[in-house]
């Protein structure tokens, strides 16, 4: 590849956000409403991540309060998909009350339409298909993000980055550490992977072409929509290293080759008796990559005390939800500005499941409604660091959390798990 600065410049903004997800989605929202010019960059050929290319159509949290107290841009969201009835239990959207577990099922599909109408609607410039190969970083500054796409390698500027790649790309470029496996959670926390089936009247066995003898049993929840059925492939000793490139990999192929099984197995209980296999999630449903080291790591112990921060920006309260380790519900917890601050780097922040937390933290942070408002809260603070040319350390996080409740259609839960 060549050097930095004989790759064609792609342009100069306040604010990049690499990865758009539910979280780079908030983050660029979020720094587009406080005026900064903003480019989101994602790889895929559509926004919203494990939401709509993993087929996750469910918000969940582990109380009661959704929508209610994750940020105006999750507010929005959830406006958007219920004026295309898309969610709600009025237009056959299962909405799930088994605490700990608090469940909103969508239209995965009508998601991808609601992100990109709403960041266009906020002036984000957005594009896709595009991957992040490298940074240009001087003593812990980026100035550039290397892209690559059909029109090969370009960079673009950048006063202020926000990392939500999910899997720490742009950081790890840059030269920042990561994190190391829990001591007591050394191996990744199990992917999924989500199927669709339908009704047919002229439904037969689902043909297997392929037996897996010696596998684990078929083991899948349930979810039903208002025309098909999702079911959540996942097994809990499939050994899958997801932090590296051969081991995501190796998962994807391994749960594509049993889809057939998956679907005939269902076929054969009462609910599934009259379905046929409709299609599969682009994307694997996964849980867990590689971590990036900031100024202060999240742990289990902070959740399970429902510890408060000083520099609180976000909060959460799903149980702990691991293959390896037993579900346990948390109380409501906070997560501090510097859990995004991400160590030596000093115009990087962080977001969504690539935040500094241990394995055990992340398998209750990393659900999609916390990883959105922790990127509306990056994305709040990149465009005060980038407004008054800051470092992101020096933004005060009491600063962000009064703009995240004064936007907020549900300010009091937001300002009650803020302390505001």
């Amino acid at each position: 590849m060549p050097h930095s600065g004989q790759i064609h410049k792609l342009g100069t903004y306040d604010v990049v956000v690499c990865g758009g997800g539910m979280a780079g989605v908030g983050a660029a929202c979020a720094a587009a409403r406080a005026g900064a010019h903003v480019l989101l960059v994602e790889r895929l050929e559509v926004l919203g991540g494990l939401g709509t290319s993993g087929g996750v159509g469910n918000f969940c949290f582990g109380d009661e309060t959704l929508p209610g107290g994750q940020g105006r841009v999750l507010d929005d969201i959830w406006d958007g998909l219920a004026a295309y009835r898309a969610i709600g239990e009025g237009h056959g959207w299962r909405v799930g009350r088994n605490p700990p577990f608090f469940n909103h099922t969508f239209d995965h599909n009508v998601l991808a339409i609601v992100l990109q109408e709403l960041a266009e609607a906020d002036g984000v410039e957005l594009l896709f298909a595009t991957d992040v190969i490298g940074a240009d970083a001087q003593e812990g500054h980026v100035r550039s993000a290397i892209l690559h796409n059909r029109s090969l390698c370009q960079r673009v500027e950048a006063s202020i980055f926000v990392d939500a790649t999910g899997d720490g790309i742009l950081s790890r470029h840059a030269g920042a550490p990561v994190l190391p496996p829990d001591g007591d959670h050394p191996q990744s926390i199990p992917p999924s992977h989500m199927i669709y089936v339908q009704p047919s009247e002229d439904a037969g066995p689902q043909v297997v072409r392929r037996e897996n003898p010696g596998e684990p049993v078929p083991q899948y929840s349930v979810w039903t929509e208002p025309d098909r059925v999702g079911l959540k492939m996942w097994w809990r000793d499939g050994g899958f290293d997801t932090s590296t490139g051969q081991g995501y990999s190796d998962a994807g192929r391994a749960f594509r080759r049993r889809i057939p099984e998956f679907v005939r197995h269902f076929q054969g209980t009462k609910q599934g008796q009259d379905s046929v296999f409709a299609y599969s999630a682009s994307m694997l449903g996964l849980r867990d990559s590689v971590r990036v080291e900031g100024d202060y790591v999240l742990t289990a112990d902070d959740l399970r005390s429902g510890r408060s921060f000083p520099d609180a920006v976000a909060h959460g309260c799903f149980p702990l939800d691991s293959a390896a380790i037993t579900k346990e519900a948390m109380p409501p917890y906070q997560i501090p500005y510097g859990c995004l601050c991400v160590k030596s780097l000093t115009n990087v922040l962080v977001a969504g499941r690539c935040f500094s937390a241990t394995r055990v933290a992340l398998s209750s942070a990393r659900i999609m409604v916390t990883c959105c408002l922790m990127g509306q809260a990056a994305g709040a603070a990149a465009a005060m660091a980038c407004e008054e040319r800051i470092p992101v350390r020096r933004v005060a996080p009491a600063r962000v959390r009064r703009v995240l409740a004064a936007a907020a259609s549900h300010d009091d839960v937001l300002r009650l798990r803020l302390g505001e």
